[in-house]
């Protein structure tokens, strides 16, 4: 049975109530990895989990009787883990509820990870970050082609995978593609495997997102690069005051501004300063 095949299965399957002490996770059914979001954007991310899981809340603690999507469970040796649904979760535990409407199906671990990277992509009220679904795409990849070992399965394109999971452009899945038959785990850190699959991550196999550009600054000249930076600042800070209302802009501006030509006087001053005393200590 594909990947596909067993969603739908479970998404068919009849809903019934199950003991919150009953549930499992494992951070291998989680392709929400906190881990893959780059560190300037962890806390806009988390707040948004946050407020996620509060609005959920709010409306469980309106009445006994509110009750959110079914959960979607992976049944793995007798025991029940979320595959679908953490955040659903974790407002049921929050609202102090015994018991949660889920679905159920029994399936292998190796499945479970499957369906969870290919559920979690589909059209959420919370949506994943890109570089989430750029890895659990990889991950979907590694599995259907065996690891670039075949092509796609019948039915599948670039273009079609890109759109499961929410990458702009198909691109991406065919250096994707390209790379899987060059991927070989032992060449990676366990750190770099996928806490689920096993298999290298797709930020770590396609590299530092800076090697090309840090080759392109080698050749470039200093006045070349002076140009490149002033370009990338001036991108930076024009969206910023894009975003401010243009009093408040002007006055940032303009104590920046102070700021660094103070410290540039004072700079030169101690600077003046110490040579003086230099020359005169010669006396």
């Amino acid at each position: 049975m594909t990947v596909d095949q067993t969603l739908q299965r479970l998404k068919a399957a009849e809903v019934r109530r199950v003991a919150i002490t009953e549930l499992r996770t494992d951070d291998a059914l989680q392709p929400r990895d906190i881990r893959l979001v780059p560190y300037a954007e962890r806390t806009r991310t988390e707040g948004r989990s946050e407020d996620h899981i509060g609005t959920m809340l709010l409306a469980l603690r309106a009445s006994a009787e509110v009750q959110l999507e079914p959960l979607l469970l992976a049944e793995i040796d007798g025991s029940l883990f979320v595959v679908d649904g953490h955040h659903r979760l974790k407002a049921y535990q929050r609202a102090q509820r015994e018991t949660i409407p889920a679905r159920v199906m029994p399936m292998k671990h190796h499945m479970a990870v499957m369906v969870s990277q290919l559920v979690n992509c589909e059209g959420r009220s919370l949506e994943m970050h890109q570089e989430q679904r750029r890895e659990s795409a990889w991950q979907y990849l590694a599995h259907v082609t065996q690891r670039g070992a075949r092509g796609l399965p019948a039915g599948e394109s670039m273009r079609t995978i890109a759109a499961r999971f929410g990458i702009p452009t198909h691109v991406t899945i065919s250096n994707m593609l390209r790379r899987l038959p060059t991927v070989s785990p032992q060449d990676f850190t366990t750190e770099a495997h996928n806490p689920g699959t096993g298999f290298p991550q797709w930020r770590h196999v396609r590299g530092p997102r800076t090697a090309h550009w840090k080759e392109m600054a080698e050749k470039m000249t200093p006045e070349q690069l002076h140009t490149r930076d002033l370009e990338k600042l001036k991108v930076k800070i024009g969206a910023l005051l894009g975003k401010a209302d243009p009093k408040v802009a002007h006055e940032a501006l303009a104590d920046l501004w102070k700021e660094a030509t103070d410290d540039v006087r004072l700079a030169e001053e101690q600077a003046f300063r110490e040579e003086t005393a230099e020359a005169f200590a010669d006396f």
